[in-house]
């Protein structure tokens, strides 16, 4: 069944010096005393450029994490006097996950009510602004489209958080997501927010019944077996105190995955100078006997890191048939292993008999882990991660998920043949770096194996329009094609449509008719090279290349947006960014080895979807209604 709801959300400028201000904090493990100083300081600096009463401003303050405190409530202080003491006395109440659903859900019924102080039923404009450091652990888009539709505008405010798209999901419209790299930074942007909130009124919001009908829609379930062994570092370079990280990091993880004996299986060893089975591949068959495995879990301590015995160990000890490993019946089996430190042992032997035995290794290095030593633990360079503390581990999980229900990308024969296009930005923000980006063309161009029934180069280059400077089928030898670039002059257009550019690629470049041999089995490549943000939506044409068996890369420079780079990608690995295009020689080799890569997805026979459609329904859309409609249409009838 499909609910459909409209929503208009205009906000109003007023006059009226009235408002009501929530600051809801995020308080959760990885948050330190030093980081709340800068977010009190950031409140305060808001709110003492309102006057404080009951016949203007009112502010409350709630501090959140896996539950949440209320500091203070709207009508608790009344002049400016009491408020700021009350501010300044802040501090960290800590705590563990961070519930932003949860936490939204709780100032929506806590706070926005009269009994607490809030006007309102009086048309005083109602505002929530939302400090964040990270991705919330729980859902937030349902308590978030509540606060809209309670007219509640939502603010928000984050600290080098992961993930755009949950802060603009939880914001009352895009223009009210304000992002900061660092807390020092965090305290430079209140005059954008105190500029919203002294301007904005009370928006509008309606919600109306569907007005058309759609058939109800059934599918089948994604079942994807998997086996998968955790190892997990237990030495003293984690500790007891960060170990909880891991862990939870680890659980939210199982939490994504479908776990029983036709789907996921799952098994723990933890490692420092010996290794330790902490349960097998079929100890358990459900989701919640593992997490309250784990939840119990307590690391033994060790000052050795043999890296490489751990995984001989997990080789020889925990992908058997005995221990339930499915690998005779071609499930495919992987190890995914966190480690902190330098390993004591060669890792080399233990690493490349994994591979030839085919089990995937995804490896994670933290903290004083060497990063070349984790390059050679993972299957493949892109299945390599580096954070450079705990705290940072959560930044990393989607990737890391997508590298587990994705068999993701694997070595091809160099002998493979590859259609290699770049895409290159010829817009004004380029500027002279486009002679860097020649050079490189050329220095890669030199590295491929170009021929007649070897690999193909085009160069294609767009702003507001696409066009070929030479095709797939353009030049046959390679010295032609280094002549070829080395004709490239700078270009500067005005605007960046790379959304337009990528659809004309699939359709015109990527063509048989154009020279393309994916029909015979030549990887179709893409290669993005841009330096700032499109003005168009990349995401529905990104879909159509990849649907299309073309392997993009995204290489982002200048005012290159990486959240939209990562759109463009099949694995956010596939995006290489750069300060300026001065840096490309450190990103050459890395690019190669993408291009020696296919991405090999998953085909599932069975998936189960329930789907939302959501539809303007303002008179912006009315004459193009029917259009939409037909839309649904077909995708409810493919």
């Amino acid at each position: 069944m499909f609910l459909l709801m409209k929503l208009f959300s205009t906000c109003f400028a007023v006059p009226d010096r009235r408002r009501d201000i929530v600051f809801l904090m995020d308080g959760s493990r990885g948050v330190k005393p030093a980081h709340i100083l800068k977010m009190r300081e950031f409140i305060f600096k808001v709110v003492n450029k309102f006057s404080i009463g009951p016949d203007a401003a009112q502010v409350a303050v709630v501090q959140y994490s896996d539950s949440q405190t209320t500091e203070f409530f709207l009508n608790t202080h009344t002049t400016k006097s009491k408020l700021g003491p009350a501010v300044k006395r802040l501090r960290l109440r800590g705590g563990n996950a961070r519930n932003t659903g949860a936490a939204l859900e709780y100032v929506l019924r806590e706070h926005f009510i009269a009994s607490r102080g809030s006007r309102k039923e009086q048309t005083v404009p109602q505002f929530l602004v939302l400090i964040t450091t990270g991705q919330s652990a729980d859902a937030y888009r349902v308590p978030a489209l509540d606060l809209k539709i309670a007219g509640i505008m939502a603010f928000s405010v984050s600290v080098g958080h992961p993930d755009p798209v949950e802060l603009q999901e939880i914001a009352f419209a895009p223009y009210l997501v304000f992002q900061t790299p660092t807390f020092q930074s965090l305290v430079q942007i209140p005059k954008e927010v105190i500029t919203k909130l002294s301007t904005l009124g009370p928006p509008v919001v309606i919600t109306e019944e569907p007005t058309v009908t759609i058939i109800e829609v059934t599918t089948t379930t994604i079942l994807i077996k998997r086996d998968i062994a955790f190892l997990i570092d237990e030495s003293s370079n984690v500790g007891q105190v960060y170990f909880s990280l891991v862990r939870d990091f680890i659980i939210k993880i199982i939490k994504s995955l479908s776990i029983g004996r036709d789907a996921v299986q799952v098994a723990v060893v933890l490692y420092s100078n010996e290794a330790r089975t902490v349960f097998y591949l079929n100890s358990y068959t459900t989701q919640s006997e593992i997490v309250a495995h784990l939840n119990g879990l307590r690391p033994t301590g060790g000052r050795t890191l043999n890296t490489g015995a751990a995984l001989d160990f997990v080789h020889k000890n925990i992908f058997t048939k005995a221990t339930g490993s499915r690998i005779e019946e071609n499930v495919p089996q992987m190890v995914f292993i966190i480690t902190a430190g330098r390993s004591s042992d060669n890792v080399g032997p233990a690493a490349e008999a994994l591979a030839q035995g085919g089990i995937s290794t995804i490896a994670v290095g933290v903290g004083n882990a060497e990063e070349e030593e984790v390059k050679r633990i993972a299957y493949h360079r892109h299945r390599a991660f580096r954070v450079a503390d705990f705290q940072s581990l959560d930044t990393i999980q989607s990737s890391v998920i997508s590298s587990l229900i994705y068999r993701g990308a694997t070595p091809i024969p160099s002998a493979s043949k590859k259609d290699v296009v770049f895409l290159i930005d010829g817009s004004a923000g380029m500027g002279q770096s486009f002679l860097q980006v020649r050079e490189f063309l050329l220095q890669v161009a030199q590295q491929l194996d170009i021929g007649p029934d070897k690999d193909q180069m085009a160069v294609v280059r767009y702003s507001s329009d696409p066009s070929i400077e030479f095709g797939l089928d353009t030049y046959l030898r390679k010295d032609e094609v280094l002549e070829g670039i080395r004709r490239l002059m700078p270009q500067a257009g005005r605007l960046l449509n790379t959304g337009a550019a990528l659809d004309f690629i699939a359709k015109d470049v990527f063509s048989p008719s154009a020279g393309s041999r994916r029909d015979i089995g030549a990887s179709q490549i893409l290669v993005l090279i841009t330096a700032g943000k499109s003005r168009d939506d990349v995401g529905p044409a990104a879909s159509r290349v990849k649907q299309a068996g073309i392997m993009p890369i995204a290489i982002g420079a200048k005012n290159a947006d990486t959240a939209e780079l990562q759109k463009i990608v099949h694995d956010s690995t596939f995006v290489l960014t750069m300060r300026d295009f001065q840096q490309f020689s450190a990103i050459q080799q890395d690019l190669l080895d993408k291009m020696a890569t296919k991405i090999i997805i998953d085909q599932v026979d069975d998936v189960k979807r329930d789907v939302v459609f959501m539809i303007d329904g303002s008179e912006n859309v009315r004459s193009v209604f029917p259009a939409i409609k037909a839309f649904i249409l077909r995708m409810v009838n493919n």
